[in-house]
């Protein structure tokens, strides 16, 4: 259904379609160099990551996909909480991490999936579930596919602001590693407004909250600080101190000794009961 404002063309700006990128050209490649590192900072956003499970509607009954699961930050304790989950991803490493992740919280009702989103064709290669997720993946420019999957619910997730996972990994890495540079802010104008708007108009009511979001980590001293979250890149040894500098922008002294990491930022967790999507 056609809006005043063409929400389909803006959504276009945000997820702009044949993009020259490495994802785009063997994504399974890219996400699985990633995959490490995608697991630590999973680890680091934990308790936050709490916020978003509170925000979902899942009961003990409910088939759950969760579409770009990567290490299983949130499929892992949403197996908790349903009946079963499958954790689709196009790469294989993030899915053994998940499977890794799994079997430490001694979770036996998840299943992985190694299929790229693009591939992906609703009741034939993957079956309906009663809920399905995604959460940071290129699978939310697709929402009429989301749709097309989910029984019960379709949760999106995603950054409501500044800094996103890529905003607080690199800013530890700035001068360590010449590649990396100072990522330019988050536009309001292409945020979670978009897709809330585009699913209004195809003629669903969705619905959003903003949760708290961010990483952190107590550690009984900067050394082990810094040996911790330089397991996150490659730290060549003549940039050493770069490296301490950086981190030690966000190290705060705990009273009782020790140090904290924290980078908080915010997370949106937005759904809608499927049905038809009059485009």
């Amino acid at each position: 259904m056609n809006g005043l404002v063409n929400w389909a063309a803006i959504s276009e700006l945000s997820h702009p379609a044949g993009k020259a990128s490495p994802m785009n050209s063997d994504p399974a490649k890219m996400w699985g160099a990633v995959a490490h590192m995608y697991n630590k900072m999973a680890q680091l956003e934990r308790e936050y990551t709490q916020n978003q499970l509170d925000a979902l509607i899942i009961t003990k009954e409910d088939t759950v996909l969760d579409v770009g699961c990567g290490p299983g930050r949130l499929s892992v304790p949403i197996a908790g909480m349903a009946k079963s989950v499958t954790s689709l991803d196009v790469s294989q490493q993030m899915l053994e991490k998940c499977q890794e992740n799994a079997a430490a919280a001694g979770v036996s009702n998840l299943t992985t999936r190694l299929l790229n989103w693009d591939d992906v064709k609703p009741g034939e290669n993957i079956e309906k579930h009663d809920i399905v997720i995604a959460s940071r993946t290129t699978a939310l420019a697709d929402l009429i596919k989301l749709n097309a999957l989910a029984n019960k619910y379709v949760f999106i997730l995603c950054w409501a602001k500044n800094p996103s996972l890529k905003h607080v990994h690199d800013a530890l890495f700035y001068g360590v590693d010449d590649a990396l540079r100072p990522i330019p802010p988050m536009n309001r104008l292409l945020g979670y407004n978009v897709n809330f708007n585009l699913l209004y108009d195809m003629g669903v009511n969705p619905n959003v909250k903003i949760v708290a979001d961010g990483f952190h980590c107590d550690y009984e001293s900067r050394e082990a600080a810094y040996n911790d979250l330089r397991t996150l890149h490659p730290v060549p040894e003549d940039r050493e101190k770069v490296f301490r500098k950086n981190v030690d922008e966000w190290l705060t002294d705990l009273p009782g000794g020790g140090v904290s990491f924290r980078r908080e930022t915010e997370t949106y967790v937005m759904w809608w009961k499927p049905g038809k999507l009059e485009l």
